[in-house]
């Protein structure tokens, strides 16, 4: 762990990147709690009271440290309704800012958290993903029936003429109850839908053979390790799904490395909005997504032409945000000279 103080200064030193008074750099990184705080914050997003959680400390030593981190512009809030979200500028893709804080939190984020530490954070976070599950698991019967009073029946149908269809192996990835298969079915040769919550993978399984689709295949998994082999498939589809996790930037990487060279990806997300009613009802993890942010992430994962728009969803439920798509494709791999 990224104990000795002596090692951050030597490192710094090391580097040369003086491009900020070293006075505020040190007394940031001089304590260990904070040299924590750092360390937790380059690997995930996490609220106050999660921090305190973690490193078992009172709410007012975390929030003091948190302070002196901000300050040194090591850190950043980002609020989600009521509660402040913590992250370092690595996690919030501030590339624009002072080199030094950016190899100091590239190399703080290397180091291995202690075991005790290291326990607790993967506790939050898979208490997280529980929270999330039960939430779809109880949902799951009337699922189709909260999506259509939010968006109405008509907005995927929109959607795919976004792409003009071919014969091709497509992935429903976050299918829910299987809303798009027989859609899917009808335009493409094979469908793989993939689906984490064992309820809603059983109504998707129910709709399937009500609706006799003999070339849809059901597959248990998440968009944080898909259960696709690299470049299976010719098409991807994730409907409402990136506002859901975590990391949906590293979403967006693991739909790269499924898609095949060529291939295309389509994804249909929330506009950013502020409705805490919405929010609580649908038990997001993101308030939406800017449209800009998903084709910067597509980019970075080796995708080219990728481009949105906005959806008509004017039969939306009036507290719902609207709809925007946005469509890409994967670098097509060179020809061997």
């Amino acid at each position: 762990m990224i104990n000795p103080n002596i090692r951050i200064v030597g490192f710094i030193t090391r580097t040369g990147l003086f491009d900020m008074e070293p006075e505020t750099l040190f007394k940031a990184l001089a304590d260990r709690t904070r040299q924590r705080v750092l360390a937790l914050l380059t690997r995930h997003e996490l609220a106050v009271s999660e921090l305190v959680e973690v490193l078992q400390q009172p709410q007012s030593t975390v929030s003091r440290h948190l302070k002196v981190l901000r300050d040194s512009q090591l850190i950043r809030d980002r609020r989600v309704g009521t509660t402040i979200l913590c992250s370092s500028f690595e996690k919030s893709n501030d590339h624009d800012g002072s080199p030094l804080r950016h190899t100091i939190l590239d190399w703080i984020g290397e180091q291995p958290l202690p075991t005790g530490l290291d326990e607790r954070l993967t506790a939050v976070v898979h208490r997280r993903r529980r929270m999330s599950d039960t939430f779809f698991d109880e949902v799951g019967r009337r699922w189709d029936s909260v999506r259509e009073s939010s968006f109405g029946q008509r907005f995927h149908l929109e959607a795919m003429w976004a792409l003009l269809p071919s014969d091709w192996i497509v992935a429903d990835i976050g299918t829910g109850t299987g809303y798009l298969l027989p859609l899917l079915a009808t335009q493409f040769q094979r469908v793989i839908a993939v689906e984490p919550v064992a309820r809603m993978l059983e109504a998707a399984r129910n709709r399937v053979e009500a609706a006799r689709l003999s070339h849809v295949e059901l597959r248990a998994g998440d968009l944080s390790a898909l259960p696709l082999k690299n470049g299976e498939v010719d098409l991807a589809v994730a409907a409402l799904v990136l506002h859901h996790v975590p990391a949906p930037s590293e979403a967006v990487m693991e739909l790269g490395r499924v898609v095949r060279p060529g291939g295309s990806v389509l994804i249909i997300e929330q506009v950013a909005h502020d409705d805490p009613g919405f929010h609580s009802r649908m038990q997001d993890q993101w308030w939406g997504l800017d449209p800009v942010d998903i084709i910067r992430w597509f980019r970075e994962a080796g995708f080219c032409d990728a481009r949105s728009r906005p959806l008509s969803t004017v039969d939306r439920a009036a507290d719902a945000p609207e709809l925007f798509v946005v469509t890409a494709r994967r670098v097509a791999t060179e020809p061997r000279r």
